[in-house]
Order: structure tokens, then C-alpha cells, then sequence
């Protein structure tokens, strides 16, 4: 009797083994189905829409869990232009969570009728609603070192007008014509160059006491302000 059982006994081990290995790949195929990235939360945005960010961290969905790096998923967040900061998280029962910090706006840069939302360091970060009180850009998309330096200088220039800057056109490299709050007209300045500003200023205030408003100051040379006078009314010339 001892004789056969010997030799059935390896047989046995190594089906029982085979067994056990399968079971185990079986449970590792299950919980491999089971933690898989099911499901992304993004927290934190305020003026720019959470889905720009979703639609990045999508691209886990479907992948275990164990196998998907948080440092590599922020660094697709971080390449969303209104993306300055990013904190994400993946937990083992499939949920990717992302809280986000917004770069914060300067100004709307209106191209082509397109208005978009830019920073001070002329970065464009995202479409802008129509209407609110932001400073407008005209003709400075293809410029954003450009614009850098026209959103620097705002508050100077704000200074030396006395009015806040609602909107600004790009005339030329260091021309630009600014329109002020409760000043009809354009003045034409150098963004680099602000205290010619103030001679304007003080030029406009001289020129309206006895005559109509001009169509347009130019105040780009130093010591020098130009006055584009308004054309004279056909009922005066009568």
C-alpha cells in the first residue's frame, strides 16, 4: 500500500498548488478589476470651469489605482493655462481627487471679438464673460511680453491721469491709446513713459475751459502734448 500512495502524492501537491495559484490569480484579477480609477473630483475654481481640469485627469479613468502617480496627474493639471497650483490625491477604492489654485486675471484681451482672460505677465489663461469692469486689451494677443509691460505700469498710469484705465489699444511697439474713466477721448502715450500723463491732463483741463473737447490727445514726446481739436460745428459756421 505504501508504495502507490508515494507516487500519488506528488501528483497531488502539485495540483493542489496549481489550484492555489489560481485562486490567487483569480482574486488578483478581481481586485485588479475592482481598484480601478472610477471617479475624479476637482475642487477649488472660481471664474474658470472645473471641466478644463476633468477632462484632464479623465484620462485615468479605468487604470488601477496602484499603478496611477498623483506627481504625474498634477503635472497634466499644471499645464492648464489658469492652473497655478495643484494638490492631487488617488485613493485605493478609485477616486482621484484634485484641488486647484486659479492664476488670477490682470485684464480681458478681446482679439477678434474673442475676449479672454490675461495675466500680468500677458500669459492668457481662459475665456471671459462679456460685461465687468476689467481693464480691455485691444490688439494685444500676438504681443504678450507686450502686454506685460502695459499691465506693469497700470497703477502709474492710473496715478498721473487721476482715473481709473478702462481700455487700452494697441497702436504700435510702444504706442498705445488709453481711454480713462469719464474722459471721452483717447490719449495717445508710451506705457514706458507715464508723466506725460499728467501734462495731458493738465492740457485737457486748460483746453475745455474755452473750447469744445479735442478728438484726441497725443502726449508720446516728452515735454510735448499734441491736440487733434474737434472739427467745428456746421451750425456755429452758419
Amino acid at each position: 500500500m505504501s508504495g502507490p500512495v508515494r507516487h500519488r502524492r506528488p501528483w497531488r501537491r502539485v495540483l493542489t498548488r496549481a489550484l492555489q495559484a489560481g485562486a490567487v490569480l483569480v482574486v488578483t484579477a478581481a481586485l485588479a478589476a475592482a481598484l480601478q480609477v472610477r471617479e475624479v473630483r476637482v475642487s477649488g475654481t472660481r471664474r474658470f470651469p472645473a471641466r478644463d481640469v476633468e477632462a484632464v485627469l479623465r484620462a485615468a479613468l479605468g487604470r488601477p489605482t496602484v499603478a496611477t502617480r498623483a506627481g504625474a496627474l498634477r503635472a497634466s493639471v499644471l499645464a492648464v493655462p489658469w492652473v497655478a497650483d495643484a494638490s492631487v490625491q488617488v485613493s485605493l477604492d478609485g477616486v482621484v481627487t484634485c484641488s486647484v489654485t486659479e492664476r488670477e486675471p490682470a485684464a480681458v484681451l478681446q482679439d477678434a471679438g474673442v475676449r479672454r482672460f490675461v495675466d500680468r505677465e500677458g500669459r492668457i489663461l481662459g475665456p471671459a464673460p462679456d460685461g465687468g469692469s476689467w481693464l480691455e486689451l485691444d490688439g494685444f494677443a500676438p504681443f504678450p511680453d507686450e502686454s506685460a509691460v502695459l499691465l506693469a505700469a497700470v497703477p502709474v498710469l492710473e496715478r498721473a491721469w487721476g482715473a481709473r484705465l478702462e481700455r487700452v489699444e494697441r497702436v504700435g511697439p510702444s504706442d498705445v491709446a488709453l481711454h480713462f474713466a469719464g474722459t471721452a477721448l483717447p490719449v495717445l502715450a508710451d506705457p514706458t513713459k507715464p508723466a506725460g500723463l499728467a501734462a495731458a491732463r493738465r492740457v485737457l483741463t486748460a483746453w475745455t475751459a474755452t473750447r469744445p473737447a479735442p478728438v484726441r490727445l497725443d502726449a508720446r514726446v516728452s515735454g510735448l502734448v499734441a491736440v487733434l481739436p474737434a472739427p467745428p460745428d456746421p451750425e456755429e459756421a452758419k
